[in-house]
């Protein structure tokens, strides 16, 4: 399971359309394992429902086009159990990002409640 969060920088830039993200925008996204939940099927009335378990990482990207301009212009960030995975992984985020080139690299889209 998964959530995207981004700071006051990203969410501007994500609510007016505005490509590429200007420097200092901040997304996070949290993952964990999912869970199954009986609790939750005999409320709800699914064949599977599931809920958040154990964490899995956090991974952070933020924008500095001078400071990152080798990797799309984003500094890329892994964490596990709040310690910083090593430097070799965060080097690779960059290349599974570059489909993404279009939307600034960034593979979240928008989703305003309403």
């Amino acid at each position: 399971m998964r959530a995207q969060l981004g700071n006051d920088i990203a969410l501007k830039a994500y609510r007016e359309g505005r490509l590429p993200f200007p420097d200092g925008s901040i997304i996070v996204a949290l993952h964990w394992k999912r869970v199954a939940s009986d609790e939750d099927n005999k409320v709800f009335g699914f064949q599977q429902a599931f809920v958040p378990g154990a964490p899995v990482n956090m991974q952070v990207i933020l924008k500095d086009s001078q400071k990152y301009a080798a990797s799309g212009g984003w500094g890329f960030g892994d964490f596990k159990d709040g310690k910083a995975s090593d430097q070799a992984l965060h080097e690779k985020c960059y290349s599974c990002h570059i489909p993404a080139k279009a939307t600034d690299y960034v593979y979240t889209h928008y989703a305003p409640f309403k």
